[in-house]
C-alpha cells in the first residue's frame, strides 16, 4: 500500500524518497491538500500504534534564517504540536514528523462553533503560549492563522504547520517576511518585507477578532468595494486579477482597515475591542511587547468580560443569573432569566428591541 501510495504522489523524488525511507515505520494514506505551503502525508506510526502526519516545506534560500528541524522538535509546549522526527532531503526540502491532530483545525472549528468572549479569550490565551514558547528560542512562526492552529486531544490550541517558521539571528530585530496568508500579513510585512516578533503577536491579534466572531471573509472578492470590483472586472488577465485582489488588501492592511469593529457582536466590550487594536496596531511598537504581556493582559481582563456565548443560536449571558435574548414568533426580541440555566421564566424589567440595547441593559443588571 505504502509503495503504490508514494509511487503516485504528485512530488518532487527527494519526497518520494525520503517518504520510502519514513514508510518502514508509518503506513501512509492520504496527502492533504488544504494550503499550498510545501506537502503534508497523513498515516499511522506502526510502532507508536498514532496517527501522525509529515510536513515537506522548501528549505531554499538564506540559511542565516534557517531553523534546524531538530533544535525546533527540541521546543517543548502543551501548545505546540509536538514533533516527533524531523530532518533534511537534500538542500532544498526539509521535514517534520508530528502528531496528526485528527479533530481538525481552528478554521474548521470557527465554522461550526459560535465563540463567546471568554472561550475567545482562552483559546488566543494558549495560543500566545505556544508563541512565546517559540519566541524564547527566537522563532518566528510568521504564518499563524486558524488554519495553522490545530486542536489537541484535550480540546486545546496547538500551534502547527512550521513550512515558515525561521531563526531570528542574535542582534536582529526582524527578517524577511513570509509571502503566504495576505490576509494575516502585518503591515510592516507589506510595506517593509520586514518581520520581528511583533508580526507573530499582530497575527494573533486578527485570530482574536476572529474567534470573537469578526468579519474576515476568506474570499478576496468580499473585500473590493464597487470601484474596485469594476476595475478587477476589466482585468482579462487571471493572473493580473489575483494581484490586484492582493493588492487591494494590502491596501487596507497597511491602512489599518483589515479589522472592522462594527462587525464584531454586540456583546464585545470595549476592552476587547481595545485588546485588538493594540495587538494589531500599524505602528509594531505601539503592539504587546511580547506574546506574555499580551497573555498577561487577557488573564489580568478575563474576570472583567461578561460571559456572552452563544448556544443554539441564542445569546446568552452566563452568571450568578443568567440571561438569553430571545425572539417571539412577530420577530420581538424579550429575556428570560435563569439560576440555574435549566428553568427559565421571562423578565419584564427589560424594554429594549435593538439586540445591543438588550446587552447593555442585561450588562448593567447582571452587575448588580
Amino acid at each position: 500500500m505504502n509503495k503504490i501510495f508514494i509511487e503516485t504522489i504528485n512530488a518532487p523524488d527527494t519526497i518520494k524518497a525520503q517518504l520510502k525511507v519514513l514508510s518502514k515505520d508509518i503506513l501512509f494514506n492520504r496527502e492533504i491538500t488544504k494550503g499550498g505551503n510545501g506537502y503534508i502525508f497523513f498515516g499511522q506510526n506502526n510502532i507508536l500504534n498514532t496517527a501522525v502526519a509529515v510536513k515537506f516545506y522548501y528549505w531554499g534560500g538564506n540559511h542565516a534564517y534557517h531553523v534546524e528541524p531538530k533544535t525546533l522538535a527540541a521546543v517543548k509546549s502543551p501548545n505546540i504540536l509536538s514533533v516527533q522526527n524531523a530532518g533534511l532531503t537534500d538542500g532544498s526540502w526539509a521535514y517534520f514528523v508530528t502528531t496528526h491532530c485528527i479533530d481538525g483545525d481552528l478554521d474548521d472549528l470557527i465554522e461550526k462553533t459560535d465563540f463567546g468572549n471568554i472561550k475567545a479569550i482562552d483559546r488566543t490565551s494558549q495560543i500566545l503560549i505556544g508563541v512565546g514558547a517559540l519566541h524564547e528560542s527566537r522563532f518566528l512562526h510568521r504564518d499563524l492563522k486558524p488554519a495553522n492552529i490545530y486542536i489537541g486531544e484535550t480540546g486545546q490550541s496547538v500551534i502547527g504547520d512550521f513550512g515558515s517558521i525561521q531563526f531570528m539571528p542574535n542582534g536582529r530585530t526582524t527578517i524577511p517576511a513570509s509571502g503566504h496568508a495576505v490576509l494575516y500579513r502585518p503591515p510592516e510585512s507589506v510595506v517593509t518585507n520586514s518581520y520581528g516578533f511583533e508580526g507573530d503577536i499582530y497575527q494573533c491579534g486578527i485570530i482574536l477578532y476572529q474567534l470573537l466572531g469578526g468579519f474576515l471573509p476568506y474570499d478576496g472578492m468580499s473585500w473590493l468595494n464597487k470601484a474596485e470590483t469594476q476595475a478587477h472586472d476589466a482585468i482579462s488577465n487571471g493572473t493580473d486579477r489575483s494581484i490586484y485582489i492582493d493588492d487591494c488588501i494590502k491596501s487596507k492592511i497597511t491602512n489599518g482597515k483589515i479589522i472592522n469593529m462594527s462587525s464584531l457582536p454586540p456583546w464585545v466590550p470595549d476592552v476587547l475591542k481595545r485588546t485588538i487594536r493594540k495587538a494589531t496596531h500599524i505602528d509594531p511598537a505601539k503592539r504587546f511587547q511580547n506574546a506574555s504581556a499580551f497573555h498577561v493582559h487577557l488573564n489580568n481582563i478575563r474576570a472583567t468580560v461578561p460571559n456572552w456565548e452563544i448556544r443554539e443560536g441564542v445569546p446568552h449571558l452566563h452568571g450568578k443569573n443568567s440571561y438569553r435574548i430571545l425572539e417571539d414568533k412577530d420577530g420581538n426580541r424579550y429575556v428570560e432569566k435563569s439560576k440555574d440555566q435549566v428553568r427559565w421564566r421571562r423578565d419584564n424589567y427589560f424594554d429594549k428591541q435593538s439586540m445591543a440595547e438588550l446587552v447593555e441593559q442585561i450588562n448593567q443588571k447582571a452587575q448588580h
